[in-house]
């Protein structure tokens, strides 16, 4: 069972580690590299024993002297708990089936990461609303997957396989007040207005902040250390969904080292990235190597895809997406069904219809539930495909 309980624990080494980095206030860890109970504050040992009495537990901690987890295996399930240094349960997940976790989910996972083999998935059974927290792994890639109580993604945080700590990304807090921020962390979002945050424990058991802000009707995804050094930013579309290309003269170093390494003596011709909603996907660059061409295609991690250097015929223009604004009335009537069940009282903010070089690709719409927005695509006949909450 302890083995069992490792595989799920949303810690496992991740959150192991993060113990050697509490020297000053946990300067001792067990056996199995899990924080001595001596320095987990009492109140949060009361409130464990007291709601599972009968259970064996594994301390963390996740935020210095303010948030602890708890690995809970009690006989017929596993739990993770977070916990405020006063004792009081934050949020609790529960390990479940991939059969159990909603339609949509599995529908999203295996839009967006074919191929991927589940490592674990836990509903949220703590407060409201539910949350679903999933893990996958998409061959050297594990992704940890915040989805709300729709199915809809709300985050997404990846790392490679085999890194310290690689197994059990989900060492997090799925949802943190700003005032739960270290004041570093505040302060690096001065100006922006708060809408949530996740805490997560890095490969070296180190805190990063993963934070969604707006400014100026813009929302914006931040990546932050404890120490309020924002460590990545980029833009997400509110109300627009867009694909483009931007030309790029001054190539990414991952690049150029790649170039010089397998195409000495390289000139560039031309290079783009392409973008959807705002965010890299890949990369394409043409090269000159004295009277020869020759183009690459890099993924978003700059590494070479698709037979690179073997000439333009192997490495194809990357597809050219093209966006029409429709109307409501447009929308294939399966998906307004869609939209009515799983998001009662929706208003349509944007719908456009994709097409992927000159062919109809897919539908994706925009919709405002209350104080909520969320990206919804479907295919040609109106087929739920993913969502994502803005």
């Amino acid at each position: 069972m302890k083995k069992s309980l490792l595989t799920f624990a949303l810690v496992a080494s991740i959150g192991l580690a993060s113990c050697s980095k509490e020297d000053a206030l946990n300067p001792t860890t067990d056996a199995t590299g899990f924080v001595s109970q001596n320095f987990i504050p009492t109140a949060v040992k009361t409130t464990v024993s007291t709601t599972y009495p009968s259970a064996q537990v594994d301390y963390y901690v996740l935020q210095s002297n303010s948030l602890y987890g708890a690995n809970i295996v009690l006989s017929n399930a596993e739990s993770q708990v977070v916990l405020n240094k006063t004792g009081e349960i934050k949020e609790a997940f529960t390990r479940i089936a991939e059969t159990d976790l909603p339609a949509a989910i599995t529908t999203y996972l295996k839009e967006k990461h074919t191929g991927y083999t589940l490592i674990h998935a836990g509903k949220k059974t703590s407060g409201t609303p539910v949350t679903y927290r999933v893990e996958i792994k998409v061959d050297t890639t594990v992704y940890s997957i915040l989805f709300d109580e729709t199915g809809a993604m709300i985050s997404t945080i990846e790392g490679k396989k085999g890194e310290k700590g690689g197994k059990g990304m989900g060492a997090a807090v799925s949802h943190l007040a700003l005032t739960e921020l270290p004041a570093a962390v505040q302060a690096a979002i001065t100006g922006y207005t708060f809408k949530n945050a996740v805490l997560r424990l890095d490969g070296n058991g180190l805190a990063t902040y993963h934070i969604h802000a707006e400014k100026d009707g813009k929302v914006w995804d931040f990546k932050i250390d404890a120490t309020g050094k924002i460590l990545s930013s980029k833009e997400e579309s509110k109300d627009d969904i867009k694909i483009t290309k931007t030309e790029i003269t001054t190539l990414p170093q991952a690049i150029i080292d790649y170039l010089n390494k397998n195409a000495v003596g390289w000139t560039l011709k031309n290079a783009f990235s392409v973008q959807k909603d705002n965010v890299a996907i890949h990369y394409h660059v043409v090269i000159t190597v004295g009277v020869n061409s020759q183009a690459y295609m890099f993924d978003k991690d700059f590494n070479a895809v698709v037979n690179p250097g073997k000439g333009p015929k192997d490495n194809p223009n990357p597809a050219n997406f093209t966006l029409t604004v429709i109307t409501k009335d447009q929308i294939p009537a399966a998906a307004i069904s869609y939209l009515d069940k799983t998001y009662a009282g929706w208003t349509l903010t944007k719908a456009v219809s994709v097409s992927k070089d000159g062919a109809a690709y897919e539908i994706e719409v925009i919709v405002t539930v209350a104080d909520k927005k969320y990206k919804v695509e479907f295919d040609l006949s109106g087929n739920f495909k993913s969502a994502h909450k803005l």
